[in-house]
């Protein structure tokens, strides 16, 4: 990684978006490797998937940010100054922001936050104002876990520093004193999680007493997992994940929605909201007409997801905008490729499979015309619209 803060968009619409969302990694970490699990999933992700108008950023730095500062070399008020420059730059603090953060990465998210609410800067200070949750993943704030990082993960660093980080607990309590103080202030809510597991044989890096921030409501949870694999859950249903998709959902819910200052009544995408009345049918009754019972618990747990988040995008939003187009253009290629040449003339179950994924799931996860979609999401369109009535399974 190169000398400088990086900042990356990875996923979600950026125009349509009511949530931005920042992870920033820990001690050598990586602003994507840290937080992508041994499957190769970058779980992050999985939230744009899972929760509508969510848009997806990592930041970046060298480790040597934490080594330098370990040997007093430099001050992690500089980094922290230098990261919110590059955010603010990128347009984050427009709209409401989350931050969630590995270890180290923890205390350059406080300082950063008390950087932007001290400056007098506008733009810095609307990014502090527009913070609405921290996570913190193993970040230590009091105690000697500062040093104990130090020395796990940077076995470089030399030991009169590590043992001046292990005496000189003023820094943690004095950064974690001002940032509890204005999290009450800004009404910030605080999340923290904690390691069960030892990392590298050695004794628990960041045990609880140490990832307790000590903010009013905030009472940290265990995760099993040691330091590194504490930020990578490994698959949707693991409790770390569907905890902090939780707390996102919450803060979702107080977000304003995008309007659209631009509608003029033009012609846009048809609103399905509203079920078509060319065909009454329950979903599972489609699915049944057609042959496809086997598929209907899968189908109606698809289409549920979908449903959840649409209909919580509200009337004439961007994001509600985005959606219909996308349900418009799965509606059309089913019609065109799937529908009138596969089901309506009899074609046998692999045909009709085939021409799916060929002509509707692998062209519109490679467009990025309505951003990035994946084979899940397209699915979860498809049987929104059977649900609604808008496509059928079975020939007329």
């Amino acid at each position: 990684m190169s000398d400088g803060v990086q900042f990356e968009h990875m996923c979600g619409d950026k125009d349509a978006a009511v949530l931005d969302i920042v992870f920033i990694h820990g001690i050598t970490g990586h602003p994507k490797e840290t937080w992508t699990n041994a499957d190769g999933d970058f779980w992050p992700c999985w939230l744009t998937d899972d929760l509508a108008g969510l848009c997806i950023h990592t930041a970046g730095y060298p480790s040597s940010v934490f080594a330098k500062w370990a040997k007093k070399e430099m001050t992690l008020h500089e980094r922290a100054s230098s990261l919110a420059e590059h955010m603010v730059s990128h347009g984050i603090g427009k709209r409401p922001l989350i931050i969630i953060c590995h270890s180290l990465g923890g205390l350059l998210a406080k300082e950063m936050f008390r950087a932007c609410c001290e400056a007098q800067d506008e733009d810095w200070n609307a990014l502090g104002d527009r913070l609405k949750l921290v996570v913190f993943f193993a970040t230590p704030h009091k105690g000697a876990a500062l040093a104990a990082i130090v020395k796990v993960l940077i076995p470089r660093v030399s030991s009169p520093s590590i043992e001046a980080l292990s005496n000189d607990t003023g820094f943690l309590t004095n950064l974690n004193n001002g940032y509890r103080d204005l999290a009450v202030k800004k009404g910030l809510t605080t999340i923290a999680y904690y390691e069960k597991y030892k990392t590298k044989d050695a004794a628990l890096v960041v045990a609880e007493e140490s990832a307790d921030p000590g903010c009013t409501k905030t009472r940290p949870i265990p995760v099993d997992a040691d330091h590194i694999t504490i930020c990578k859950p490994a698959f949707k249903d693991a409790p770390a994940y569907l905890s902090v998709r939780r707390h996102i959902d919450k803060v979702l819910a107080g977000c304003p929605a995008v309007t659209d200052d631009d509608q003029d009544g033009g012609l846009g995408p048809d609103d399905y909201s509203v079920p078509s009345e060319d065909d009454r049918r329950t979903l599972q009754e489609k699915l049944i007409d057609a042959g496809r019972e086997y598929d209907y618990a899968n189908a109606n747990n698809l289409q549920n997801r979908f449903a959840r988040r649409y209909h919580k995008l509200g009337l004439f939003t961007e994001a509600k905008t985005r959606h219909d187009t996308i349900l418009s253009a799965v509606e059309q290629r089913f019609l065109t490729h799937v529908y009138g040449p596969k089901i309506c003339a009899g074609a046998p179950e692999s045909e009709i499979a085939a021409a799916l994924q060929e002509h509707v799931i692998d062209p519109l996860c490679a467009s990025s015309e309505h951003g990035k979609l994946t084979n899940s999401t397209i699915l979860q369109a498809l049987y929104y619209l059977t649900e609604q009535c808008h496509i059928q399974w079975d020939k007329p």
